[in-house]
């Protein structure tokens, strides 16, 4: 029971810490408010992805927190049952030090994995950054660009909408290889459904954009009452392309989507069918809460 104490006498001064952060942010919150409803507008560019970074960060800060106080109670356990008359109460603490040592290198692990989770975060966010930027350059009064679509536990990059019909893209952030003697690091190679990168085979893309792409337009065909088709494409930013076999989705890099585009603007769709469009993505994109 004393060594219990100890233990948590150890902790105290992380336990105010977070009592004072928590304190503090009421207090801020009572002081001010916001003057807009978060929840009312849509999402911006990679929201699902920054909210990931942000509960990844807050893992990853915990578990190296954890690791710190669990590697420290071995040595701090001496002084504080000193400083507390209990040296002779707490008997062979000391076996104790192997469990703390072990929950230590346990937390320290989970932490290094969290931050390789979070680098991949960031790259993904950085990539669907690069697309919403090329997508900027689009100056058609008649194309609308809406970001992070959200569908049943998946979510749509970047949707375009305009006259040659509506774009569903999926944006995947890949790294380059640091790879000795090959003048080929910067290149990826498409074969049918295959993506070849130089250290790695992914089939898997162009299967979930197409399959993203059939939901959104189901759900735009059952919400505008209208035959709404939306076509898939994969852009991968940054890389050089090699089209070896043609694939049934589309796949480029992000500063050819502009040409993409233009190429495929026969008009399809008129105005009052894409404000029908337009209104129901538009539902599919916002917030829905203030969670951030």
């Amino acid at each position: 029971m004393e060594l219990l104490y100890i233990i948590f006498f150890a902790m105290v001064p992380i336990l105010v810490f977070f009592f004072a952060v928590a304190f503090i942010a009421k207090v801020l919150s009572r002081k001010s408010r916001v003057p807009f409803e978060y929840a009312d507008m849509v999402r911006i560019p990679a929201f699902s992805l920054i909210q990931s970074q942000k509960n990844l960060t807050f893992n990853m800060v915990a578990s190296a927190m954890q690791a710190t106080i669990f590697f420290q109670l071995p040595f701090s356990i001496p002084t504080i049952s000193e400083f507390l008359g209990l040296e002779n109460k707490i008997g062979h603490w000391w076996a104790y030090s192997s469990i703390f040592f072990l929950a230590a290198v346990y937390h320290l692990v989970k932490s290094i994995r969290e931050f390789s989770k979070l680098r991949n975060v960031r790259l993904g966010i950085e990539a669907e950054w690069a697309v919403s930027y090329a997508l900027s350059k689009i100056t058609d009064r008649n194309v609308r660009v809406f970001h992070d679509i959200q569908g049943p536990n998946f979510n749509i990059d970047h949707v375009v909408t305009y006259p040659g019909g509506v774009l569903a893209i999926e944006t995947k952030g890949r790294r380059k290889p640091n790879i000795k003697n090959t003048q080929d690091s910067h290149k990826l190679i498409v074969e049918g459904d295959k993506i070849q990168f130089p250290n790695f085979t992914d089939s898997s893309i162009i299967e979930q954009a197409k399959r993203q792409a059939q939901w959104l337009s189901k759900e735009l065909t059952r919400s505008t009452g209208m035959d709404v088709n939306s076509h898939p494409l994969v852009v991968i930013p940054g890389w050089y392309i090699d089209i070896k076999q043609k694939p049934a989705v589309p796949v480029m890099n992000h500063k050819s989507l502009t040409k993409y585009y233009s190429i495929s603007k026969r008009p399809i769709l008129d105005n009052s069918a894409l404000d029908r469009i337009n209104h129901q993505i538009e539902q599919l994109a916002m917030r829905r809460s203030d969670e951030f």
